[in-house]
């Protein structure tokens, strides 16, 4: 549309220029090209001058979004006004029906789009959408794609591989950002995405859940949440109880689906287990640390009442702007937080940006599926995982909804899976990977240091760490050396006796088979693959030099 067209448009236009979104508060222009639906959440919808339409047609697709926007989140509308940038350019109804026919899972998502855009709950008819929806909208596409999808190397499970990575990478990150003084922002917003990192894979909850927690949702266990809508006056900052007998923390979520902020808490807590317990609560300090330091800056000092009820109120996972603010008061400091509000969170978009920063750009684990790529940890694979796991190891239909918020209809497809397609470690990448840590440093160099050295119990030599730094948080069941051999930090040594330890993980194997639990079976299983390529990597090297010294 030209210029021209858009302008005699918001001049003669008399309908309804001002519509109310789902969430309380916010309402828009229905002409504007910026649409703001809540706290930072803006669509823009500028692209819509480009296209090559008629005015009805251009008003009546502005109208559809927007009569959409009263019943949908931001988020759920973003995505559908998204998949409407690639339906517009089949708007004609045998040109969609052609491009349909090219679609694959994408489909799902189209339809949905113009579902939801021509929904009659909506109140409005759309003359360009209904059309196509009502082609489509009886076409049976349940569970179409969805095997595929839960095993894409690309957008499903993880493989045991990259799984084991993620968790290796996150967990050095987390010990080196914890050793450094953290006074500056940019310290403590890489300490804040570990952090956003090991609650995603904690609590197996979505972004635009984890952006909601403030810290009087976080509790030791054994004490009750009261109601999330009134303020609970007795709580404690969660360092009170480091010195006491309270081992483990246990957090309250909120459903993200609804669109609420804080308005519907789930029914069930989520327990931490005693390290990540620990490790949450080294996080309160340094935060309420660099908090006061950055208060200080402004001559605002708080006594220990005042900073255990601003603690309470904030987030867990703040926005960089609650330490660059200015604030003109305590007073101010105090009227900007309450236990509803949203002062200071990050947006679920912040939240997901960030952690794949922090993976592609810096973590970097390895993937064995797609080595020249980087891995990034992502909400859905990792729920993805960990049904395909649970479903894998007999967890019932409604432990595994529990485990990850959704209902049992929504984990039939992981039920579904038959054991062949499981996500297993590829026996050619294990070979392929310890090739790679022969050639990767030089033996030599590392023998001169004795701590870097890993030793059998009789004093004989095995392998090397690489960083002797890395080790000292491993928490490893299979115990070193034996549990070395998967590890990335470890370099076997081509001379060593490793046979003896492929005995002994074997015997553990043959008695926990029955017995233990499938995960430490798992763990045994992949213990005894690296140190079976290990060994045929070593013979094959000895073979070789024998061929070269004739």
């Amino acid at each position: 549309m030209s210029h021209n067209h858009i302008a005699t448009l918001k001049k003669e236009y008399d309908g309804q220029h001002m519509f109310n979104t789902r969430e309380d508060g916010y309402s828009f222009d229905v002409l504007s090209d910026t649409w703001e639906l809540g706290y930072k959440s803006y669509l823009y919808l500028n692209w819509l001058n480009e296209l090559n339409i008629d005015t009805n047609t251009y008003l009546d697709l502005r109208l559809a979004i927007a009569h959409a926007a009263k019943h949908y989140t931001y988020k759920s509308l973003y995505g559908h006004v998204s998949i409407l940038k690639s339906i517009v350019k089949y708007l004609d109804i045998y040109d969609f029906q052609a491009w349909w026919l090219t679609l694959d899972t994408y489909k799902k998502n189209v339809r949905d789009g113009l579902y939801a855009l021509c929904h009659t709950r909506n109140g409005y008819t759309c003359h360009t959408l209904q059309p196509l929806y009502e082609t489509v909208k009886n076409e049976n596409l349940k569970h179409q794609g969805v095997m595929k999808g839960i095993l894409d190397p690309k957008t499903g499970a993880y493989s045991e591989v990259e799984h084991d990575n993620i968790l290796e990478s996150l967990r050095i990150e987390t010990q080196q950002v914890l050793e450094l003084e953290i006074l500056s922002q940019q310290k403590f917003t890489a300490l804040r995405n570990v952090i956003a990192s090991q609650l995603l894979l904690t609590l197996i909850r979505r972004p635009t859940q984890l952006v909601q927690l403030k810290w009087c949702d976080v509790l030791p266990v054994g004490e009750t949440f009261l109601s999330h809508k009134e303020p609970n006056l007795n709580w404690k900052p969660v360092t009170q109880h480091l010195f006491s007998d309270v081992e483990q923390l246990h957090v309250r979520t909120f459903k993200g689906k609804d669109g609420q902020f804080r308005g519907d808490a789930e029914s069930r807590s989520h327990r931490l287990e005693s390290d990540f317990s620990r490790l949450l609560l080294r996080y309160y300090q340094v935060y309420e640390h660099y908090l006061l330091h950055s208060l200080s800056k402004q001559y605002i000092s708080l006594g220990e009442d005042e900073t255990k009820e601003l603690m309470r109120h904030l987030p867990v996972l703040p926005d960089q702007s609650l330490f660059s603010s200015n604030f003109e008061s305590k007073a101010e400091l105090f009227i900007s937080n309450s236990d509803t509000s949203k002062a200071y969170h990050m947006t679920s978009v912040s939240l997901g940006r960030n952690i794949r920063y922090l993976f592609v750009n810096k973590l970097k684990p390895n993937s064995d599926r797609c080595p020249n790529e980087s891995l990034r940890l992502g909400n859905n694979r990792w729920r993805h995982t960990i049904l395909t796991q649970g479903a894998k190891y007999g967890l019932s239909p409604a432990h595994l909804a529990a485990i990850t918020g959704v209902t049992i209809e929504a984990i039939t497809p992981y039920l579904d899976l038959k054991t062949s397609e499981r996500v297993k470690i590829d026996e050619a990448y294990a070979g392929n990977h310890i090739i790679k840590r022969f050639d990767s440093l030089s033996v030599k160099e590392l023998q001169t240091h004795d701590d870097f050295k890993v030793k059998s119990r009789f004093d004989e030599e095995i392998g090397h760490k690489l960083n002797p730094a890395n080790c000292s948080s491993c928490q490893s069941k299979g115990g070193a050396p034996m549990a070395c051999y998967p590890c990335d930090n470890f370099r076997p040594l081509e001379t060593a006796n490793h046979q003896q330890y492929l005995d002994k993980a074997e015997r553990k194997l043959v008695i926990n088979s029955q017995s233990a639990h499938p995960a430490t079976v798992k763990r045994l299983k992949k213990i005894i693959l690296y140190i079976k390529a290990t060994i045929a990597i070593c013979e094959e090297r000895k073979t070789a030099k024998l061929g070269d010294e004739k």
